[in-house]
């Protein structure tokens, strides 16, 4: 007689166990294989300067180190040296006497090292002066022009 239900069965459930393990293996294969990561994989061979360079500083970071480090020392060696050679400074002149307008008017302010800076700061006027656009303007101007 011929081939019974549970003999059919059995036939597809061993081709879906078949294929089942094919598929494992498939995967297991695949995994066996090398991944590649950021920054994976073999050293460079170094030749010339380079190879000297990477013998003292085998690491990116300390090339990296070593680059910034003497980028900076050029850097301070130059500003050392134009302070060294700078121009010398002319002889101190006698500071100029500050214009100081009454506090009460709110148009100038005193000069910080002045007694009346003080009572400026205390008062009305110093608010009066904030707010005005106008007497903020002309003590920029004052400032620059010196």
């Amino acid at each position: 007689h011929g081939p019974t239900r549970t003999t059919i069965t059995t036939q597809k459930d061993l081709t879906m166990v078949v294929h089942a393990l094919r598929t494992t293996a498939a995967r297991g294969f695949a995994r066996a294989q090398q991944k590649r990561t950021m920054g994976g994989g073999p050293k460079p061979e170094w030749t010339g300067i380079d190879a000297k360079v990477r013998a003292v500083f085998p690491e990116d970071w300390q090339l990296a180190a070593a680059i910034l480090g003497g980028y900076s020392g050029l850097i301070s060696i130059a500003v050392l040296r134009s302070k060294m050679k700078g121009s010398p400074e002319p002889a101190a002149e006698a500071p100029a006497a500050v214009e100081a307008a009454p506090a009460s008017t709110g148009d100038v302010l005193p000069s910080v090292e002045s007694p009346d800076f003080e009572k400026f700061l205390n008062s009305d006027a110093f608010g009066k002066f904030v707010e005005s656009e106008e007497s903020l303007m002309k003590w920029v101007d004052s400032v620059a022009a010196k």
